[in-house]
């Protein structure tokens, strides 16, 4: 049986940071806010395809979107949410802001629908805008660390000398803190604009070039032979010669 007040997450997306002790408490504050309860809501991340399924098979919609709601019960309120994260990651793009801010106001949008907020006609969407800008402020206010996750990963990667490579997972390693998978989805939010993060000299257990993609053709390839590192076939030529290990350099 599932805890009263719960709200849980579930992955059927690749598993990328998210603060959720964080939304938790998030949820429920916002929710008290508005003199209501939280019996049990799930997150579930899924791709644009999964979503779109969901869209014709249960509210007979053909398109994607990125996030649609499914009420169970009004209070307390029990309710799944499917956030497509592929949505997100393309409007975060287009909007140039961070995909954890755009994934914070999704959120908060499917909960807001719970809470009876409605977005069909412009004062409806005037209002429920408002409320999540007001929610979001309060999540940055009381509960924004310090140190974001991805710029823990970002001092790491800063410290990494030129000629010298590390991998995803021995960054998270060292962090102690998430996977080589989380430490891949933070990289990739440079978009291969590096500004003081070289983040081409990380690379995968392997020696793979595995974020070559976001650097543009043979660019990351380029960047570590100006440094002075052999490779071959988009991989590491003698890894363990070029191998730099955080957590022996900087414990």
């Amino acid at each position: 049986m599932l805890e009263k007040g719960s709200v849980e997450f579930h992955f059927q997306y690749p598993e990328f940071p998210l603060e959720m002790d964080k939304i938790r408490k998030w949820f429920h504050i916002i929710c008290s806010m508005d003199n209501s309860t939280i019996e049990n809501i799930n997150c579930i991340f899924c791709t644009d395809e999964e979503i779109l399924e969901i869209n014709r098979n249960y509210l007979n919609h053909d398109y994607y979107t990125d996030i649609i709601t499914f009420p169970f019960q009004e209070s307390p309120i029990v309710a799944d949410l499917y956030i497509s994260v592929d949505r997100i990651k393309e409007h975060a793009e287009e909007l140039g802001i961070n995909m954890e801010e755009e994934l914070l106001r999704v959120l908060i949008h499917g909960l807001l629908h719970m809470l009876g907020y409605n977005d069909k006609t412009k004062e409806e969407i005037q209002k429920i805008r408002e409320a999540e800008n007001r929610a979001i402020a309060l999540f940055q206010r009381d509960f924004r660390s310090e140190s974001h996750y991805y710029d823990k990963v970002y001092d790491v990667v800063r410290m990494i000398p030129p000629g010298k490579v590390t991998t995803y997972g021995a960054i998270a390693n060292f962090l102690t803190l998430g996977s080589a998978r989380m430490v891949g989805w933070a990289l990739n939010q440079l978009k291969g604009s590096l500004g003081d993060v070289p983040a081409h000299r990380v690379v995968n257990a392997r020696g793979e070039l595995s974020g070559k993609l976001f650097f543009g053709p043979n660019k990351m390839k380029q960047l570590l032979q100006s440094e002075g590192v052999s490779v071959s076939n988009d991989k590491i030529d003698n890894m363990e010669g070029y191998y730099w290990d955080p957590y022996l350099e900087l414990k």
